[in-house]
């Protein structure tokens, strides 16, 4: 009973509206203590005088901000409580008037103020009997009826205010809160990006507003030039500021000490928004650094996307046909490199591996990779497997919805960089929930502001991923040339460059001269492909890629090496040479046989099927594409191999010479009987 009564008073005492009758309590023995101690002295009575004007006064000061009824009130309650101490040290405390004047007038100073706080309280919550929410103003208005109240003052700072709040249980989520951000910004008069709601890992009822009224970005940053020259690519990767003047800063690699994963980026953003130039600042970075390559694909405007990059990149595609190549022989790169590093000992890739097997970090950038998911580009496999291999992805396209990219493809991308986009729906493509929850809006801006993005990625502090940031100002050519000209050159090294085989070994190559004029503002000359190619060309193109799809195809089925010449002869090296038989003829210095020109169309069918009859008197049981090699001018068909391939695709669908098997480019020999006459 005691306990119980004990824990009452407590609570009766720490209770808010106890607060003022405490004070009015504690006035009597203050100025008991005061005056014994300084009721004779005049320099004391001064003192109290000068101190309770400069109370009152502060109080006044203070009040600054506040309705005009409560700075009055607060003014005179102090100035009331001071005089009466002053009265009490200079007189007798003890006098019956004076002791009537402090029951008589500080009841009704603590009175006044419990009514005050009173009328403060929600007169519908305190009706349903439940704890009533004290009025925050925004919180109420925008949130509707749901219960919200600020846990605290809110906290302000140069251009930056922060509010936390508690959110009734059960009754409203942050999710919610987030999703009502432009009601907030609304009443405020502020931009809904000025605006974002930060809710507490700990407790779901609980979070901050954080509002950052004038958008600070506006006149941008010039580049700064590389963050990390000569360094290594494990190193950040800095790009931009953020809204409150961080760095906005993410890395590639994957990190042994803390753990953080490599990762694939999406880059989101409609025609306009800074998108493409914003990756050329990362693209910049890594080819400041001394164990990392760059791939680009760009079959749109691949010149105006790479620029002076294009010189020190270490292999760029600027068509279709040719992006399908680089990406083709991706698949033979991850697979080499892969098995490197593991018989290494490297479970993922480190600058280890690049100073005992010279293997470098490498990035893919296909930019408006759209094109090649609507043509059927398959990527699926590179990204799922590209990490491990020391390689990061950049898919970057203006829409990433599901007719645009593949979702597999899309799981698969661990970092995002979001430029501005055309309207919601597509910023909850390219956005995590949580984060456009938290009040990410790119949608806000669209295009007219190049360079603002949001940046979600491993290593990135989960708090800044609904901040804005904005990429530096674009460094001008000439500036870039600059840099990498002195830069770091690193080769691709032999795993790499042995794996990409003839695709590698033919492709572009660029020099300054290429893409700059004397001037260094404009495009130069033609570079030593054309990035414009015929329909021919380009079927040609696709044909060589198809053949060479389908011999990796047969060989692997087969297990067969490419490169190999045979199964070497089981011959013992030291018996004797046999005689020469009586009669055998030798000849020597012959000269070569002149080189036919391609045959004729009907001529190497006729070729094709007297070969086929040779087969069958050999019991051959199939037969392929390469069992006609060679091919092309001079060989037995003069003709080449995709034109031997689709013959016996032909032949397959007649069903006379040849019949179709479960393993692609091999086929079942036929063996038709003649129809007698």
């Amino acid at each position: 009973m005691a306990d119980s009564l004990k824990a009452d008073l407590r609570k009766a005492a720490k209770h808010p509206r106890s607060r003022p009758w405490m004070v009015v309590a504690a006035e009597l023995p203050a100025t008991v203590a005061t005056h014994a101690l300084w009721g004779d002295s005049p320099v004391a009575a001064v003192g109290l005088t000068v101190a309770a004007g400069v109370l009152t006064a502060a109080t006044w000061w203070a009040g600054e901000g506040t309705k005009a009824a409560r700075r009055i009130h607060a003014t005179i309650s102090t100035a009331a409580g001071t005089t009466y101490l002053l009265l009490g040290t200079v007189t007798d405390p003890l006098d019956p008037g004076l002791l009537s004047a402090l029951v008589i007038g500080g009841s009704v100073a603590a009175g006044g103020w419990n009514i005050r706080q009173a009328l403060r309280i929600n007169p519908e919550a305190a009706r349903d009997g439940q704890q009533g929410a004290v009025e925050t103003g925004v919180l109420v208005k925008a949130l509707g009826n749901a219960k919200a109240a600020l846990r605290g003052a809110p906290k302000v700072e140069p251009n930056k205010v922060t509010a936390p709040y508690q959110l009734a249980p059960g009754e409203i989520t942050n999710a919610e809160v987030g999703r009502r951000i432009d009601s907030i910004a609304s009443e405020l008069g502020v931009s809904p990006n000025a605006i974002r709601i930060q809710a507490d890992p700990e407790n779901a009822a609980q979070g901050q507003i954080i509002l950052v009224p004038k958008d600070v970005l506006t006149d941008g940053t010039a580049w700064p030039g590389p963050s990390h020259f000569g360094g290594s690519i494990t190193d950040e990767v800095v790009i931009g500021l953020y809204e409150d003047g961080e760095l906005e800063r993410f890395w590639f690699p994957y990190d042994d000490q803390t753990k953080r994963n490599g990762t694939h980026f999406l880059g989101a953003g409609m025609n306009g928004s800074g998108k493409s130039e914003g990756f050329k600042l990362a693209v910049i970075e890594a080819l400041t650094r001394c164990d990392a390559i760059v791939w680009g694909v760009d079959p749109s405007k691949g010149r105006q996307t790479f620029g002076p990059m294009l010189p020190f990149m270490d292999w760029v595609e600027l068509t279709e046909a040719g992006g399908n190549g680089m990406i083709d022989a991706l698949s033979q790169v991850i697979t080499a490199r892969a098995d490197a590093l593991g018989v290494a000992g490297f479970k993922n890739w480190t600058p280890g591996a690049f100073d005992q097997l010279g293997i470098p970090y490498m990035i893919v950038w296909i930019e408006e990779a759209a094109k090649f998911f609507r043509n059927g580009t398959e990527m699926e496999g590179l990204v799922m497997e590209a990490r491990s291999a020391g390689i990061s992805v950049i898919i970057s396209l203006q829409r990433p919805s599901s007719t645009s990219m593949p979702t597999d493809v899309r799981e698969q991308l661990g970092g995002v960089l979001c430029f501005g986009v055309k309207g919601a729906t597509t910023a909850d493509m390219a956005l995590p929930d949580d984060v456009r929850d938290a009040g990410a809006r790119p949608e806000a801006w669209e295009n007219r502001k190049p360079g603002y993005n949001y940046l979600v990625a491993p290593g990135v502090d989960e708090e800044r991923y609904p901040m804005k940031a904005r990429t530096f100002i674009p460094p001008t050519d000439e500036e870039i040339t600059a840099v990498l000209s002195i830069a770091p050159k690193t080769d691709a090294g032999a795993v790499t460059i042995n794996a990409a085989g003839e695709a590698y070994a033919n492709r572009p190559f660029f020099t300054v001269d290429d893409v700059l004029t004397s001037n260094g503002t404009s495009p130069g000359t033609q570079p030593k492909e054309s990035i414009v190619m015929t329909k021919e060309d380009t079927e040609a193109a696709e044909r060589a890629l198809l053949e060479q799809q389908v011999d990796r195809e047969i060989n692997a089925a087969v297990g067969t090496d490419p490169d190999d010449d045979g199964p070497v002869p089981d011959v013992d090296a030291d018996q004797e040479l046999p005689p020469v038989e009586a009669g055998q003829v030798w000849a020597f210095a012959q000269a070569p046989a002149p080189v036919s020109a391609e045959r004729a169309p009907e001529e190497a069918w006729a070729e094709l099927v007297a070969m086929l009859a040779e087969y069958r008197g050999e019991d051959r049981e199939t037969v392929g594409p390469k069992d006609f090699a060679p091919y092309g001018k001079g060989s037995r068909i003069g003709r080449s191999r995709a034109w031997v391939s689709e013959k016996l695709g032909d032949l397959a669908d007649e069903g006379i010479h040849l019949q179709e098997t479960g393993q692609p480019g091999v086929y079942k020999l036929l063996y038709p009987e003649l129809t007698p006459l």
